[in-house]
């Protein structure tokens, strides 16, 4: 398999999380450091994102998808758990979602238009569900005692707050060198404390060690 990626995706992140739980590995092909491995997102991908896996003649262009495939590749161990948990672990998943969604395009994407009269109420709206999606997560991991959030292993639903909360905690370093990322911290968005808390017990996992 081969996985194009940027090192600092938190999508891309979540699948190579999800590969390692499966047992699988693919070569990774950053898309930000080599022109050819860019081109090659882009003629694959209409929305030109990464992650973007190819397994022989199968081609997936989004995380979830690209989860759903390796859940459905390889059975075991369960990357999404069974029953109402794994309900669960869909809703944190899609809340994390939100999060990285609505700042990049916030901080990223659309932040050309910062300085029209409209963008500050766009931002309060936006920036409101972001912030309001994030207090969720924290609220739901403060005082959780060590172990998986949903069900009996590491699952999808710890796979995305971990890389969520890891990709917010970088922005802040990022921004000196990557102006992008500064602008996504300007937006004032606040992490909650228990989210980093919740992250430390992770932090030294094999798998977690290997993103870089």
């Amino acid at each position: 398999m081969i996985l194009y990626h940027f090192p600092t995706s938190p999508f891309a992140r979540r699948v190579r999380l999800a590969l390692a739980l499966k047992g699988l590995s693919a070569e990774l092909r950053d898309a930000r450091a080599e022109a050819a491995h860019r081109e090659a997102v882009e003629r694959l991908n209409p929305q030109h994102t990464v992650p973007v896996l190819i397994d022989g003649e199968r081609v997936f262009t989004d995380s979830n998808a690209i989860c759903q495939y390796l859940e459905r590749k390889v059975p075991t161990p369960k990357l999404v758990p069974p029953g109402i948990e794994g309900a669960e672990a869909f809703e944190l998943s899609a809340l994390c979602d939100g999060v990285i969604s609505g700042l990049s395009n916030l901080g990223m994407r659309y932040f050309g238009l910062h300085e029209d009269a409209h963008f500050p109420e766009v931002k309060a709206r936006l920036g409101g569900r972001v912030q309001r999606a994030l207090d969720a997560l924290g609220a739901r991991v403060e005082g959780v005692a060590p172990g998986p959030l949903c069900g009996a292993e590491w699952s999808l639903a710890d796979i995305a707050i971990y890389t969520t909360t890891a990709w917010l905690e970088a922005l802040p370093a990022r921004g000196a060198t990557f102006p992008p990322a500064a602008q996504v911290v300007s937006l004032g968005w606040v992490l909650p404390s228990a989210l980093s808390r919740w992250a430390d017990q992770h932090r030294q996992r094999a798998d977690v060690l290997a993103l870089g």
